[in-house]
């Protein structure tokens, strides 16, 4: 089994944690939140406070562990410490098969509709153009993390700075909205003129702001590549999550200030370009949109770094697909080649499955959703780690050995209360949540069974890596 070298620092971990996370979903979900909240800012901020809590209780708790465990990737590692090598396969391949794949996919659709925007052309998402589009950017990373991990950080990085850019001017023009603007905005409106006509589903509300919190987990992956690793993981984990609630919460409060309420819903994706196109006019529109398209790009290559490690991580473990081949590095030593095409097999399948979901298909259109649903199933075996910690890290103090850990399984429960549609059909006897949800499993069980089939016994003990 060959070793990785020792190239990433603290500022490529905070920026794969702000990086990844700060990516689609906080310029796309903020009309379907404040909808589904009800019109209500206020019901609409608890939704994100809640999403935002659970990604920074998990994330605590992954920092916990960080600071013990060292070896390959992150969450796998921690899984597999706290259940055992068979519960940690499994998530391995759940992970790499579905988890990466499925959310680097959609976000590389996203990307693709608004490059399309800037050059003019009204490209719907499931357009065929679109997921052309998709297939060349998502092999163009793989290849950039194959060929060069460094230059792959190194635009992590600055697509980080680039997207807090326009949050940023959001942000203070927000707070200045009722002197720039005419008519029933500022904050003051905003959080006491309700958007009319939306009914509350609260449920459904914070499953979109959990997914729009949720990416952090991959900089786990980078971990046995992180310089002291044992110190900046954990670092990047806790600043990374903490300040992302903060860019959060102050970016929706400026949205709704300088729109409305009613605005934002209508105006939906639109929304943070329509802000631009206020301040700075057509010019800033298309400003705008570039910064959205770096901001999804930037969250795209964060998840496939990850995706390529994935059958790697399992193959230094001697489990998956011909552990003896997947193992081996390329010459940088930093990634496998057939770690990486594996990777990208499986995005290239669940991009196909995105462009079923999107085309009405009466099966497959369920599938709206899966990007959602995947993270809750996630959060669920993250579980198991939190009642470690409780069970066995006795050096720790009682906030870090139970006060977060108990937050951590609280908010995940939650979570996949949502995600799984019972509480939409409890509160609002909804069953079109738990449709998608028995669907989503079917698809779910078909991608998953087969590393029934690679499992090899025992495998191998894993040393630190630090």
């Amino acid at each position: 089994m060959e070793k990785v070298k020792k190239q990433y620092g603290l500022w490529t971990g905070i920026a794969m944690v702000i990086g990844i996370v700060i990516g689609s979903g906080v310029f796309l979900k903020a009309g379907g939140v404040l909808s589904l909240a009800g019109g209500d800012l206020k019901l609409a901020l608890l939704a994100w406070l809640v999403g935002g809590v659970i990604m920074i209780c998990s994330g605590f708790c992954f920092a916990v562990f960080a600071t013990r465990v060292t070896k390959y990737n992150g969450v796998i590692d921690y899984v597999e410490v706290s259940t055992n090598r068979r519960v940690g396969y499994g998530l391995a391949w759940t992970m790499t098969t579905f988890y990466y794949p499925t959310v680097a996919s959609i976000v590389a659709l996203f990307a693709g509709s608004y490059f399309f925007k800037l050059l003019g052309m009204n490209i719907e998402l499931a357009d065929w153009r679109n997921f052309i589009f998709a297939f060349v950017i998502l092999l163009l990373f793989v290849v950039l993390n194959y060929v060069s991990p460094i230059i792959s950080s190194k635009f992590q990085i600055s697509a980080t700075v680039i997207k807090l850019m326009p949050i940023g001017v959001i942000a203070v023009a927000g707070l200045f909205a009722s002197l720039i603007v005419d008519g029933n905005v500022g904050i003051i409106n905003a959080f006491s003129i309700k958007a009319r006509g939306y009914e509350a589903n609260f449920g459904e509300a914070v499953k979109k702001t959990a997914f729009a919190y949720e990416g952090w987990v991959c900089a786990t992956a980078i971990n046995a590549e992180l310089k002291d690793s044992k110190k900046n993981l954990p670092k990047a984990l806790v600043i990374g999550t903490v300040a992302i609630l903060g860019f959060y919460l102050i970016y929706y409060i400026s949205l709704s200030a300088f729109l409305g309420n009613a605005g934002t819903i209508i105006q939906d994706d639109y929304a943070p370009i329509a802000v631009f196109e206020k301040i700075m006019g057509k010019v800033g529109g298309v400003i705008f949109t570039v910064f959205i398209l770096v901001s999804c790009l930037g969250t795209v290559n964060g998840v496939t770094v990850a995706c390529c490690r994935g059958m790697y991580t399992m193959s230094c473990r001697g489990q998956g697909i011909m552990p003896e081949k997947f193992s081996k590095l390329g010459k940088n030593q930093s990634v496998s080649l057939l770690s990486c095409v594996y990777g990208f097999g499986c995005m290239m399948i669940m991009l196909g499955v995105w462009y079923l979901a999107f085309s009405g298909n009466k099966f497959f259109g369920h599938l709206t959703s899966m990007d959602e649903i995947i993270c809750a199933i996630i959060y669920a075996v993250y579980i198991t780690m939190y009642v470690y910690i409780m069970k066995n890290f006795k050096d720790c103090g009682v906030f870090s050995r139970f006060v977060m850990p108990i937050m951590a399984i609280i908010g995940s429960l939650f979570f996949v209360f949502c995600g799984s549609g019972l509480y939409q059909l409890i509160f609002l006897s909804s069953w079109d949540s738990l449709k998608a949800f028995g669907v989503f499993m079917i698809i779910f069980a078909v991608m998953t069974i087969p590393c029934i089939f690679f499992y090899h016994g025992g495998g191998k003990d894993l040393k630190e890596s630090d």
